[in-house]
């Protein structure tokens, strides 16, 4: 009986993937003319009136940053003002701030990406999709004051890992194995040998001989026992 081992070494992969965020540098393609880049300050210069004749007030105060959002994910926004007076910020996609430049005292506009209206607010944007958005300040009211806008941006990283690992895993056979005696094998052989006529012949030969010299032996015999008919008549 013996006994056989066999060990098999199995190599298992595993592959986990986590995100995480990557602060960025802000891309701005156009910002307010007076922007100050180190304290993010700067004024509504653009305004409305409304059309009433013959005074036509102001009606609107605005300015706008456009952000190239090319490779950000996440944007975190914090912006405030010293005037007590409600600013609204709008994020907007190129179609909806063209649609805002032909509203008169930005009356009736609706489907904005975001709206917050207040003097101070902090706000977390996540972009759509990848491409340029307009940061739009404005108010209905008169803004005398700077307002502050600080924002960072997010860039998004995917971190794959890959790890691999081991098993060993082990068979044991028992086998079991019988001895054969082999004996010897007497193997006769018969040899068979068939005979003609033509083998026979000199026996047969000889054989006729025999015969014919019996026979004629026997004839010579037997004639000199008989006496010949004359010698019968006389002897009557």
């Amino acid at each position: 009986m013996r006994t056989f081992t066999s060990t098999s070494i199995d190599a298992v992969t595993s592959t986990s993937t986590s995100t995480g965020l990557v602060p960025q540098s802000v891309r701005y393609d156009l910002t307010p003319l007076d922007f100050n880049n180190q304290t993010g300050t700067f004024t509504l210069s653009y305004t409305d009136t409304a059309p009433y004749y013959p005074s036509n007030p102001l009606c609107l105060m605005y300015d706008y940053f456009l952000v190239n959002a090319t490779t950000a994910y996440e944007y975190k926004v914090h912006f405030d003002t010293q005037q007590d007076v409600p600013i609204h910020f709008l994020i907007l996609n190129i179609g909806q701030f063209n649609e805002f430049n032909h509203i008169n005292c930005a009356n009736g506009f609706s489907d904005w990406e975001l709206r917050q209206v207040a003097p101070a607010s902090d706000l977390v944007w996540i972009v759509p999709q990848p491409g340029e958005y307009v940061f739009l300040f404005f108010s209905r009211q008169f803004v005398g004051g700077y307002i502050r806008l600080l924002v960072q941006a997010y860039g998004q990283t995917i971190q794959t890992s890959t790890s691999t690992y081991s098993t060993n895993s082990t068979l044991e056979a028992v086998s079991s194995q019988t001895a054969l005696l082999t004996l010897p094998v007497t193997t006769t052989t018969t040899s068979t040998h068939t005979y003609s006529i033509w083998d026979a012949g000199p026996i047969i030969i000889v054989t006729v001989v025999l015969i014919a010299t019996a026979v004629m032996i026997k004839r010579t015999s037997t004639s000199r026992t008989k006496k010949p008919p004359s010698a019968i008549t006389q002897s009557k």
